[in-house]
């Protein structure tokens, strides 16, 4: 009696081995990024990218979602897609520029007036989004796509930016990014690089006057408790980009690589709104918090378009980008 109860349990246990190794995935695809689980990049990878392709390509692909840096900076997880050791990333396209220093003429200042500009130009099957994702495959990376972190904007502690003048002594903290920087001095402002977690005891202790950022970043990082006035400038419009690592790619049949595309296009439309809609409720919830917040007329927009266009045009002259930045000059006519 004793065997045949023991012989029974074994069968079982085989019969549950033997299901779940039919239904384990044939692929694993790591997602890392470096914001934490309340950006809307996140939620559109929990809401929508990953169950979506685990459901389209019928559990073959399992993603596993990696937030708030737990696989590693920026640049560290741009190196981990290039050789492989990680499946797909979102980081910030000015740190993939570093990469593929095309991408760096997206973050010219004053290049852009609309969010539909923008992905006009970085339209994947588009005459410019495509010369850039060609750009990344000689580089080892799939660029599937671009999401928002939205245009970055001026606060600061001592007056609103109405002109370039407003802007002139005013410290600020720039990316560590020869553009920004450039920008910054084009403007009148001092430029400081310093590391985005330094910036808050920084604008706290007046080490700086100001900083640039989208409104959604200046919310969740509290500026409003250390800053006045909100600046919606729209020097320039910050994106993340969707990469992964060439050896994922062609390891997938040619239907699971069309699953994770379509999934990351399903992916990009949704990041896009869900960001719209935090900005919204975001610049309401800053001016119920007291910070001034002023817009540009266009004829004060045009004021700092002039104060840059030395700056746009240094840049699209390094490393042979004239010929691709005229290209988005006639896309944005």
């Amino acid at each position: 009696m004793k065997k045949s109860v023991f012989t029974a349990i074994v069968v079982c246990v085989c019969v549950l081995f033997a299901a779940g190794a039919a239904f384990a995935a044939e692929f694993t695809m790591k997602v890392g990024h470096v914001v934490p689980e309340s950006y809307p990049h996140h939620i559109a990878a929990v809401e929508y990218l990953k169950p979506y392709i685990e459901e389209q390509s019928d559990g073959r692909i399992e993603v596993e979602l990696y937030p708030n840096s737990q696989l590693g900076g920026d640049r560290q997880l741009c190196e981990a897609v290039q050789i492989g050791s990680l499946e797909m990333a979102f980081p910030s396209t000015t740190i993939l520029a570093g990469f593929i220093p095309e991408l760096g003429l997206l973050d010219l200042p004053f290049l852009f007036s609309t969010r539909d500009d923008v992905y006009k130009v970085v339209d994947i099957d588009g005459p410019v989004g495509s010369v850039l994702a060609a750009k990344a495959r000689e580089q080892g990376i799939h660029l599937l796509g671009y999401a928002d972190l939205g245009f970055m904007n001026l606060s600061n502690s001592a007056r609103p930016i109405t002109t370039p003048e407003d802007a002139k002594g005013i410290k600020i903290r720039v990316m560590e990014n020869p553009v920004y920087i450039d920008t910054a001095m084009a403007l009148g402002c001092s430029p400081i690089t310093m590391a985005f977690g330094e910036v808050y005891t920084a604008l706290q202790q007046k080490v700086i006057d100001g900083q640039e950022h989208s409104v959604n970043v200046v919310k969740n990082m509290k500026f409003e408790e250390v800053q006045d006035y909100l600046s919606l400038t729209r020097e320039a419009y910050s994106t993340i980009s969707i990469i992964a690592s060439e050896a994922f790619m062609d390891s997938l049949p040619d239907d699971l690589q069309d699953v994770v595309r379509k999934g990351v296009e399903l992916f990009c439309k949704e990041q896009g709104r869900i960001n719209s809609e935090q900005e919204a409720t975001n610049l309401a919830y800053l001016k119920e918090k007291g910070m001034k917040i002023n817009e540009l007329t266009p004829e004060q927009r045009e004021l700092f378009v002039e104060a840059t266009e030395e700056v746009r045009k240094k840049h699209a002259q390094r490393e042979g980008r004239q010929e691709l930045y005229e290209q988005i000059l006639t896309l944005l006519k």
